[in-house]
């Protein structure tokens, strides 16, 4: 009797695994800390053996990339900026800054702690600039792009655009996280503000 397991079924089961691996060692990261959290820690709370986590990821480092990608994943952020190209920008923007707020606040123990390890981690970072923020980068980039090709936004360089956007959704991210008392409280009113400073401008009324 062949009991060879289908591929598709076997893509099923080691998808579900990485996911339970994935979602332990991020309830570990964010409870312990990254550095007091052992393989064997996330082994026992994710029920697999500890040499099945090196099936799935080289060592912690590889598995902080993993948790990041994950979340990066969740988020859909290639098709939400395709789906996004007919809707008006200034309202795109206030709707990805309210979606950001959801998700940091959902996982803010959990990035805090990755973030301060690939902070002070230079290959650590290095690795997660390139396999995360650089596509992310080009994937915004080509979307501002489209937009000033269809004279939606005014024709700034694109590459600069996408770095200011960047810029002050990662300030108000890092204010959230330290849990300031406007951006917890007024969250709704903020987003606001940043869309009609990025769209209008800071100069008086003529």
């Amino acid at each position: 009797m062949n009991r060879t397991i289908p591929k598709s079924r076997r893509d099923r089961r080691a998808k579900i695994i990485k996911r339970l691996i994935i979602d332990a060692a991020a309830n570990l990261f964010a409870e312990k800390g990254f550095h007091r959290t052992t393989t064997k820690d996330i082994a026992l709370a994710a029920d697999v053996s500890e040499g099945t986590i090196y099936n799935y990821f080289d060592n912690k480092d590889d598995l902080l990339i993993g948790i990041m990608e994950h979340l990066y994943e969740e988020e859909h952020f290639d098709a939400q900026l395709r789906d996004a190209l007919p809707l008006d920008a200034r309202d795109f923007l206030i709707s990805e800054l309210e979606k950001h707020k959801v998700n940091v606040a959902h996982n803010n123990a959990m990035l805090q702690s990755v973030l301060s390890e690939i902070l002070v981690n230079p290959k650590l970072r290095q690795r997660y600039y390139m396999q995360l923020i650089s596509p992310s980068i080009q994937l915004l980039t080509d979307h501002v792009l489209s937009r000033i090709e269809s004279g939606h936004i005014r024709n700034h360089k694109p590459q600069h655009l996408v770095r200011i956007i960047i810029s002050l959704t990662f300030g108000l991210f890092f204010l959230q996280v330290l849990k300031d008392d406007v951006v917890l409280s007024e969250w709704d009113e903020l987003a606001l503000t940043t869309a009609n400073v990025l769209f209008e401008g800071i100069k008086p009324n003529p």
